[in-house]
């Protein structure tokens, strides 16, 4: 066992030099230090027109091989001054998103997921560029890479599982999504998903529903997901409360000083004439008391959202089935509208990835946003001004969202 173990290990440092031999780091092709997108200046969609508009900080193209078709992209993963993004034609690229610029890059093959931090590490998921070797009676499902903020490999492992099992995960086309589950991984497929364990890379089947939210207030815990569309937090396991209604996305709790804590949701409405995007949020500790953002904002779907740890927001949203139009909504915590940024005018079948900078102690710094396969733009921070009634500059407690 011990012999397989050592053979298993150098053909997977083998299969990764391989891999960063074949896709050296490249620069930065172009850093546009604020100003609108090219092709979407300021105030060119009227229904945008009486919101307040934003420019960026500066928009960073990454050196994408357009030639490759682009099957999958995800992040970005923020840590510090990196925000490390993932496109099947860049591979999986860390940049400076302070300084606009490159910091490293890490090759795949052409299909990867979403990168996410952990423990002070990226963890990077894709298709290995030179297939490992795993036990005869088990499928390969990719490559786990962890890398250290100043791009050194930490491990390299082949994600594997009996194929009875994971059979059905290799085969699901659907959109990826991964999360930190304790001391493993899930990572998501459509409806289906594995659980990874980061030092073997063995893969077992979980399920698709996200790690819940968990509040902690008054010395009691609730434990909160959204069950069949609505709002349900369990106690011990059991049942404390649930909204009667249904919502659209939960995004996260909310910390507002002096006050309870808060669960966040994102709904789409037509109730009110055209489809509006409003944000929703719900005591947490179960009087069920609600309230609901005073600015909505024009749209008919959420592309991807990010939350702070004290409950700002920033919400990719899609104007209209013309999938030309879409733009960011930045919420403070108090859920005041600080600003609408719109995206370049082009066709857009993919997701926006959203993700909130935070600084040293914790407080938005900047929204980044990974958009159309190669184009990172940095936004302003979310935060409400601290003179704005509920303004929040920090946690009051450490939620796990």
């Amino acid at each position: 066992m011990r012999a397989l173990a050592l053979l298993a290990t150098l053909a997977a440092c083998k299969s990764r030099e391989a891999e960063d031999k074949q896709a050296p780091t490249l620069p930065v092709e172009v850093v546009r230090d604020g100003g609108p997108p090219l092709d979407a200046a300021p105030r060119v969609w009227p229904e945008l027109d009486k919101l307040p508009l934003e420019q960026p900080l500066r928009v960073i193209t990454l050196p994408a091989k357009t030639n490759v078709p682009r099957f999958d992209v995800g992040g970005p993963a923020v840590l510090g001054d990196l925000a490390v993004v993932a496109s099947s034609q860049l591979g999986f690229a860390a940049v400076d998103w302070r300084r606009g610029t490159l910091a490293w890059t890490k090759a795949s093959g052409p299909h990867v997921a979403p990168p996410v931090v952990r423990d002070g590490s990226f963890v990077l998921i894709g298709e290995c560029l030179t297939p490992p070797q795993v036990p005869a009676a088990n499928l390969l499902l990719g490559c786990l890479r962890v890398v250290t903020p100043p791009g050194e490999d930490q491990a390299y492992v082949a994600i594997h599982g009996k194929q009875a099992a994971v059979e059905a995960f290799a085969a699901e086309p659907g959109p990826q999504r991964v999360f930190v589950d304790g001391d493993k991984l899930r990572w998501v497929r459509g409806e289906t998903a594995v659980s990874i364990d980061p030092l073997s890379g063995v893969a077992t089947p979980a399920t698709v529903e996200p790690p819940p939210i968990v509040v902690e207030h008054g010395g009691k815990r609730w434990d909160i997901a959204q069950e069949n569309g609505k709002i349900v937090a369990r106690q011990k396991g059991k049942v404390a409360w649930q909204t009667e209604h249904e919502v659209g996305a939960v995004l996260g709790s909310v910390w507002l000083p002096d006050q309870r804590p808060m669960i966040r949701s994102a709904s789409i409405s037509g109730r009110y004439g055209s489809p509006e995007v409003r944000l929703l949020d719900v005591d947490a500790t179960g009087s069920l008391n609600g309230t609901a953002a005073w600015t909505p904002v024009p749209g008919i779907a959420l592309l991807g959202q990010a939350i702070s740890p004290v409950g700002d927001v920033a919400l990719a949203v899609r104007l209209d089935r013309s999938i030309k139009r879409d733009f960011i909504a930045a919420y403070a915590a108090n859920a005041l509208l600080i600003y609408v940024y719109p995206l370049p005018h082009v066709m857009r079948p993919d997701p926006v990835g959203v993700a909130i900078a935070l600084d040293d102690e914790g407080a938005p710094e900047a929204v980044v946003v990974f958009h159309d396969g190669d184009l990172v733009t940095v936004l302003p921070t979310v935060s409400s001004p601290p003179t704005a009634p509920g303004a929040a500059s920090k946690p009051s407690q450490n939620p796990t969202p």
